[in-house]
């Protein structure tokens, strides 16, 4: 079974779990919140599909390119953050912008890896606060999480933050080349079209000499408990397809997040570091410092 074909079946499947797990729970909806919860799009897609989005995230692409970011000393340091989850107080991701900009060692752009909100209608607030960011001078590379779409937001996000599948390269002065790929997995899933430009472009720039290939997205590939069982996880098929074609294209690290709960692991020589959460309340609200060189560490850092 090929990976288009691994994809199509996920898709079935999801679709037929999505049904039942709707009527199941559809009694919640009259006792939820619609403000803060979109019970049913927790279970199923009703707007844009995985590769609808894709589709606009490569007209994007045609329109803007992608970013070559030059001049870099041979190990950087690079900051990340995951499920902020932006509601009320921004207590966590202030503390998280003031320790990037004070940082005079930090490369000049990081990465958001979805879950910038948590209801509806928050992306102009999270914007407000790391426009200090790109007043600085400094980039956020971001993609998207289950939450940036449910109650149909993903136009907004795409207004905001533009395409949630691309890639850019980072030079340094010693000449070593790093390429991040940022996938969409905000429904626990590449879809089709995704998953064929995923192995294109790791197809295509394999050979090219690069250091490390990193790839970045929303959804963990491993659950390790019944956190975010319900809601858009990946299944097992696509998690053994997807690691098998980063084994096979020598991708270093995949960074991931969604569970709120911090995680590493080797397998298949791939490391995948799952992030925690930066999410206001959260008891160990964290982002990561890596140090990306001829090897990659990382160190949580606690938001207090």
């Amino acid at each position: 079974m090929n990976g288009r074909d691994v994809a199509r079946r996920v898709l079935t499947i999801k679709r037929m779990k999505s049904v039942i797990k709707i009527g199941f729970f559809v009694l919640t909806l009259a006792l939820t919140s619609c403000s803060k919860h979109d019970v049913l799009g927790v279970f199923m897609t009703f707007d844009e599909s995985p590769d609808e989005r894709f589709a606009q995230s490569m007209t994007y692409n045609n329109q803007h390119g992608y970013d070559v970011i030059t001049g870099m000393p041979n190990t950087y340091r690079l900051y990340a953050m995951s499920d902020v989850h932006v509601d009320g107080s921004t207590h966590n991701l202030d503390g998280y912008v003031a320790d990037y900009l004070s940082d005079t060692t930090a490369a000049p752009f990081s990465l958001c890896l979805g879950d910038l909100i948590y209801g509806n209608n928050g992306f102009g607030k999270f914007c407000e606060h790391v426009k200090p960011v790109t007043d600085a001078g400094r980039k956020i590379y971001y993609t998207v999480g289950n939450h940036d779409l449910y109650f149909g937001q993903w136009d907004k996000y795409y207004n905001c933050f533009g395409a949630s599948s691309y890639w850019f390269e980072v030079q340094t002065v010693g000449g070593f080349k790093d390429l991040f790929i940022a996938l969409d997995s905000g429904n626990g899933t590449l879809g089709l079209d995704q998953r064929d430009w995923l192995e294109d472009l790791l197809e295509s720039k394999h050979n090219q000499g690069y250091r490390h290939i990193i790839v970045f997205t929303h959804t963990h590939f491993f659950r390790t408990n019944n956190v975010n069982g319900t809601t858009s996880s990946f299944c097992m098929e696509e998690t053994y397809d997807l690691a098998d074609l980063f084994d096979r294209y020598d991708v270093s690290f995949v960074f991931q997040g969604h569970s709120h709960h911090k995680d590493y692991r080797l397998f298949k020589g791939v490391g995948y570091l799952r992030l925690g959460a930066l999410k206001e309340g959260s008891d160990d609200a964290c982002y990561v410092k890596l140090n990306i060189g001829n090897f990659i560490d990382y160190q949580f850092i606690k938001i207090f």
